[in-house]
């Protein structure tokens, strides 16, 4: 299976991510950030993906997951402030497994997506 990674003009963001957002929720999902002159930090593994945005006007990207029920979920939010780059990986043309978002400073956030491999087939 070829992996490509595209990456995604700024103007396209708010909207690719509002729909994405909607299409993924619930998906499980990891977080790590990576430091340009440190090891990997893994924020959050395997938990349910409950927003993916980026506001145009504060020029921030956030991506929040919970764990829990429902009813009290416990919600991790973490945010780029005026990301430089975001490319995303595909295997298809269905919805990216990888995000990878790339901070003013090098410091890049790395959003995993792991799909269902159940669902749709």
């Amino acid at each position: 299976m070829t992996t490509t990674t595209r990456e995604l003009a700024s103007e396209t963001w708010a909207e690719y991510f509002d729909a994405l957002g909607r299409e993924l929720l619930h998906a499980p999902t990891s977080i790590e950030v990576i430091e340009p002159s440190g090891p990997a930090i893994v924020e959050a593994r395997h938990l349910a993906l409950h927003a993916l945005t980026y506001d145009r006007r504060d020029d921030v990207f956030e991506v929040a997951v919970a764990q829990g029920g429902p009813h009290l979920p416990s919600v991790l939010r973490h945010m780029v402030d005026h990301p430089a780059r975001v490319a995303v990986d595909n295997h298809t043309m269905l919805a990216p497994m990888t995000i990878a978002v790339d901070g003013p400073d090098g410091v890049r956030t790395m959003i995993r997506i792991e799909h269902d491999p159940d669902v749709g087939g």
